[in-house]
């Protein structure tokens, strides 16, 4: 059956993410796209082809196939997010070049704080801000029945080298509204995604973290789906698409205390705990005991903290809203109530020195933390510490934003942003020496062999990964090229410092 549309991912840069990382990553189907073509075959629209690029990145030879066996008008949807924005925009023009009448519609958070950046690039037709699921089954239906589409809110675009940008469209009040996840469209590649058990029972996050971009969406407003729903999706994926365990993908499990304790007896109820686990993400100041408790009971194994800093000062500064020491208290009491803790650590903060970096390395090992992350910070545009730090002229952006991977310190030195007072190369050794050391050590390399994830839950490994040729392969040479580019830092930095050193003595010495 033909279609006028096609939803794609765009996949990430490769300068932006090495291969041997990718092969490795704990990768899920794209809930974006996805939750887009349900919501058009809802309203009718019987059949949306949806391509993947994590899975099945186009080859440019086939791209004009896949956009010729189109229905005219054709319509071509992708989610952005910056670090795949530089694909998005080369996919733009191609396809432009294929077919100049296909209308070719950006979303996503980057075009949504982007618009005009967006709509700058040839192909681009329409920029849909801010959660688009309405917006975009206007807009096609507009296109469908040949009318107008320029007038509905919630769009920007560009007509006579003028940017037009729509009033805001108003966020979706009853999520119920949106229909259920259409997980038959990703079923045939179930066996390509290490994780196929990704769901989201809420939107939005009411904090404040000057970091975190997902208020560039949907603000402080926080939204969450009836239980019934949320059930309802997880019995699909554990009961018709077998899986063990669930990952609920929401910024924090436990905003709503109620909702969240009515969730966990409706898992016991419905004896889902008996067939899968649950994992997801919680904040130090919302994991009280009775919510641990309940979350256990409901069969939850995993939880991830964002602890960010060991420093009290810096958690002030980005504005997390709660303390090192509450933090640190939930993964302690959580560890002793049988759950595993992952968590993640930005270096690179605003005001971080090197001291803290240590600090916060040496805090990390003595709590009892089964996978950790440390990152360097990738001040996303629409973020708090970009519109501070950018008009400064303190962000470096590479082509096409490709240097913005939290792990890109791997791939370049050109990592975004460097705090005052610190130095480039010191920052990516100290957060390369964070993660080796902390999976090199006796005890990470324990966790790698027995745990299933890795990396805070970036890196998936198969059970008993070290007993499959296939899978061992992969993490050697992982491990190579990693130890390659941290020796590689080192040297520069060790070479430096014996320069400086003999530069010392020469100007002394001439001095005397």
């Amino acid at each position: 059956m033909r279609t006028n549309i096609l939803l794609i991912n765009p996949k990430i840069n490769e300068k932006s993410q090495n291969k041997k990382i990718n092969a490795l990553v704990n990768i899920t189907f794209p809930t974006s796209i996805g939750v887009l073509a349900g919501y058009l075959m809802a309203s009718g629209i019987e059949h949306v082809e949806i391509i993947d690029e994590q899975i099945h990145p186009i080859e440019s030879e086939d791209l004009q196939q896949i956009i010729m066996a189109l229905e005219k008008p054709r319509i071509v949807g992708m989610s952005v997010l910056t670090l795949n924005s530089g694909r998005a925009y080369d996919l733009s023009r191609r396809i432009k070049l294929i077919d100049s009448e296909a209308t070719i519609v950006l979303g996503g958070i980057h075009p949504t704080v982007l618009p005009e950046e967006a709509l700058s690039k040839e192909g681009v037709d329409v920029v849909v801000r801010g959660e688009g699921e309405n917006t975009f089954r206007e807009m096609v239906s507009l296109i469908l029945a040949g009318d107008d589409y320029r007038h509905i809110a919630g769009i920007s675009y560009q007509e006579e080298n003028k940017y037009t940008h729509n009033p805001d469209r108003p966020m979706i009040s009853n999520l119920d509204d949106i229909p259920t996840f259409p997980y038959e469209l990703f079923s045939k590649d179930l066996h390509r995604y290490p994780n196929f058990s990704g769901i989201f029972g809420s939107r939005g996050c009411p904090y404040h973290c000057t970091f975190c971009s997902s208020r560039s969406i949907s603000g402080t407003t926080y939204r969450f789906h009836s239980v019934e729903r949320i059930i309802y999706e997880i019995s699909i994926l554990i009961r018709q698409y077998k899986q063990t365990s669930i990952f609920l993908m929401d910024d924090n499990i436990a905003v709503n205390k109620k909702h969240f304790m009515n969730l966990c007896e409706a898992i016991i109820r419905e004896g889902l705990n008996k067939e899968a686990f649950f994992h997801g993400s919680l904040r130090g100041d919302n994991a009280k005991d009775d919510i641990l408790d309940m979350a256990y009971k409901a069969n939850f194994r995993i939880l991830y903290y964002g602890l960010e800093t060991g420093s009290e000062r810096l958690m002030k500064i980005i504005k997390k809203g709660e303390t090192v020491a509450t933090v640190a208290d939930a993964i302690v009491r959580s560890a002793n109530k049988g759950f595993s803790i992952g968590t993640t650590i930005i270096f690179g903060l605003p005001k971080e020195t090197r001291k803290d970096r240590y600090e916060t390395i040496n805090f990390v090992r003595s709590l009892p933390i089964a996978s950790a992350r440390f990152n360097t910070l990738a001040p996303y545009p629409g973020t708090p510490i970009f519109n501070q730090e950018y008009p400064l002229k303190k962000i470096l952006i590479r082509n096409e934003w490709e240097n913005f991977g939290v792990q890109y310190m791997w791939e370049s030195d050109d990592i975004p942003y460097v705090p005052d007072g610190n130095d480039r190369l010191e920052l990516i050794y100290d957060t390369m020496w964070a993660n080796i050391s902390f999976y090199l050590s006796p005890s990470g390399l324990r966790k790698l062999i027995s745990q299933k994830y890795a990396g805070g839950n970036v890196i998936k490994l198969q059970h008993r990964w070290y007993l499959s040729t296939k899978e061992l392969k992969k993490m050697i040479e992982l491990f190579i090229y990693l130890s390659l580019r941290f020796s590689n830092i080192t040297g520069r930095i060790f070479i430096r410092r014996v320069t400086k050193f003999f530069q010392g003595k020469h100007n002394l010495s001439s001095q005397i």
